[in-house]
């Protein structure tokens, strides 16, 4: 499991300024998180490969070429949306055992505030993954990632700033470390990926138990994609010029290394014949 410079970075921070039990705390918190990710990207058909470490938490990036922009908004909010509601529910719990704000108010705080900045439209915090999947559906995801990276630039430059104010009001470190953060997460290149656990690891495949889907020629490559049964082989049946025409997963998922997923399968199947493939 790699481990960023940014998180060891991180790590000495809170354990020189609070102590070791900080570090602990944040970690807990980082699981937590993780975590929400893990079940929702399992639950949507996804596993975990492999992941690092960095200051944002562990490093879950996808596979964008199987990976549906709806499944990875999904996949990115599970996560902070996780740290706030525990936030919430520790503070709930204040009003009814409020010796219970002893134990808990530090735990409350740490998660509430990475949930918030994991929020933030940086690449690659949740936010900025929420961001890209959003913008994809009207520009490519390079040019989304570029004009989210901007993003971190300007709000790195904001931090920094806030903590040269603070040196002369109230001395923070901490606008500092998120401007470095910011800055460092663009160089970095975060390997953890999700693939599609049962389409692409069948074991055997039963081709007793056959699946027909009838779809619209103005079906997208994502959306046959995510019609794929797990279970069962799937064989798609799309009428072209009075005339079924009958693709199987194989083909389907071969389809997606070629083209966007955004593309219609009727685009692409124009696109082969143009091609005369």
């Amino acid at each position: 499991m790699p481990v960023k410079p940014t998180f060891i970075l991180l790590a000495l921070y809170l354990i020189f300024t609070n102590g070791i039990a900080s570090f602990l705390l944040f970690f807990l918190v980082v699981a937590l998180h993780e975590i929400a990710h893990f079940l929702v990207a399992k639950k949507l058909g996804y596993r975990l490969e492999s992941f690092s470490l960095s200051s944002y938490g562990a490093s879950l990036n996808y596979k964008e070429k199987i990976l549906d922009c709806k499944d990875e908004l999904l996949v990115s909010v599970a996560g902070p949306v996780c740290n706030i509601v525990f936030a919430i529910v520790m503070a709930a719990i204040w009003w009814i055992f409020p010796a219970f704000f002893n134990v808990s108010a530090a735990f409350a705080k740490q998660s509430f505030i990475f949930g918030l900045i994991n929020l933030l439209p940086c690449y690659p915090l949740d936010g900025g993954r929420v961001a890209a999947a959003v913008m994809q559906n009207v520009i490519t995801r390079e040019r989304a990632i570029k004009l989210i990276s901007i993003f971190n630039v300007v709000l790195s430059a904001i931090f920094f700033l806030l903590f040269v104010l603070s040196c002369f009001i109230d001395f923070n470190p901490t606008f500092a470390l998120i401007g470095i953060f910011l800055i460092l997460s663009l160089i970095s290149n975060d390997d953890g990926k999700y693939i599609f656990a049962n389409i692409l690891n069948k074991k055997v495949k039963n081709f007793a138990k056959v699946k027909f889907i009838y779809i619209k020629k103005s079906t997208s490559l994502a959306k046959m994609i995510s019609k794929i049964d797990f279970n069962k082989y799937t064989i798609f049946v799309i009428n072209i010029d009075e005339k079924n025409l009958f693709l199987d997963e194989e083909k389907i998922l071969k389809l997606s290394l070629n083209f966007p997923l955004t593309k219609s399968i009727q685009e692409i199947l124009n696109q082969i014949r143009h091609k005369g493939v």
